[in-house]
């Protein structure tokens, strides 16, 4: 057991459109059968972190339901589990509502754990990172924080409004925001190390700076005065940072190169299951390139598209490069290009809905096209 405990930390600014107008991007559906804190949450169980608090900011039902006890991500309950962190006090409040005061709030689940160090991890920043190696570093070193940063050679492009590093001699001099304006740069990935004693220094430095602060503010207020060492991931990372993001993202896992760079049998990606009986494919059914999840139905044309659980495609229906969410439906005849469809939505009158790579069609929760 890794001698630190994991905070998950929603308080981003980061939308997915409509797809997070009634729930947090952590538990925003992926690949038809996760939720994008799925990712985060494996991570800290595979590095043999028990004890995490999901610091939530905003609209926290489905995730409740979808953490409930957290007995999926196999964390020890003995030693540890998963506390659900919530700041009702500023809830309502977008300027109060940060993780500073979060943690002030939920003081009792830092000053209740007997474990020396913190890890802090966003779950919209998806990674297979290993916080067992980032702690070692941290430990060998005599930094009071480490950062982890991935270089990227299209940042014009992605992690666009999250930090940006300088680094001198493997340390961060300065943060700023990546505007887009340079291609090659060291991008955080929001991860970083510290002893609980840093972070409650960190939570106070905040307090008398600025009411606004959250704990990315600080550090960057204070890069000049503490040393924060920084470590590279070189590995698998994506940055569900918008909904353009996100449907490129779950794209790009239909490829079996991306897929197996991430679901690996060494480190397996826990979720919550569900008892539902096999998909079946009726007499017109055609799919190819394709994640189909427990429980659909389908007589019709599937192509490059991610079914979540109880999707129905019905006769002569052609959906292609589409994510349609649990419970939806696609009537028969019905044709569907660059869509996607919440929860229990259904088209049933619209004959046909196409939309782009960078802007596909979006469906509500419930809604019927």
């Amino acid at each position: 057991m890794a001698n630190a405990i994991g905070l998950v930390n929603l308080h981003s600014d980061v939308s997915l459109g409509g797809l997070t107008e009634r729930r947090p991007v952590a538990s925003v559906s992926f690949l038809g059968r996760y939720g994008i804190i799925d990712f985060v949450l494996s991570n800290l169980s595979n590095s043999g972190i028990d004890t995490v608090g999901v610091l939530i900011k905003e609209k926290p039902r489905s995730l409740f339901k979808h953490i409930g006890g957290g007995n999926a991500w196999n964390f020890n309950s003995k030693t540890g589990g998963i506390s659900l962190l919530y700041d009702e006090k500023y809830a309502g409040d977008d300027m109060y509502n940060h993780d500073i005061n979060n943690l002030i709030e939920n003081i009792a689940f830092l000053d209740k754990a007997k474990e020396e160090y913190v890890v802090v991890a966003p779950a919209h920043i998806i990674t297979t990172l290993n916080y067992a190696d980032v702690l070692e570093a941290h430990e060998n070193s005599d930094a009071d924080v480490t950062m982890v940063y991935a270089k990227i050679k299209d940042a014009n492009e992605n992690f666009i409004g999250g930090d940006a590093l300088t680094i001198k001699d493997k340390t961060v001099t300065a943060i700023e925001k990546n505007k887009g304006n340079r291609k090659n740069r060291d991008v955080s990935l929001e991860t970083y190390v510290m002893s609980k004693k840093t972070l409650l220094k960190l939570i106070k430095k905040a307090t008398k700076t600025s009411v606004f602060y959250n704990l990315g503010d600080t550090l960057a207020y204070m890069a000049d005065e503490l040393k924060i060492a920084a470590y590279q991931f070189k590995g698998f990372v994506r940055d569900v940072n918008s909904y353009a993001a996100y449907f490129k993202t779950s794209m790009d896992f239909l490829d079996v190169d991306t897929y197996t760079s991430v679901f690996k049998t060494n480190w397996p990606i826990y979720t919550n299951t569900n008892d539902t009986p096999p998909a079946k494919y009726k007499k017109n059914a055609s799919v190819n390139s394709s994640f189909v999840a427990n429980g659909c139905i389908i007589d019709g044309t599937v192509e490059n598209s991610i079914l979540g659980r109880n999707v129905v495609v019905g006769k002569g229906a052609v959906v292609k490069d589409c994510i349609l969410f649990s419970g939806s439906k696609v009537d028969a005849g019905k044709k569907l290009d660059y869509v996607i469809l919440d929860k229990e939505a259904r088209v049933k009158n619209v004959e046909e809905l196409t939309g782009k790579a960078d802007a596909p069609v979006y469906v509500k929760e419930g809604d019927v096209a």
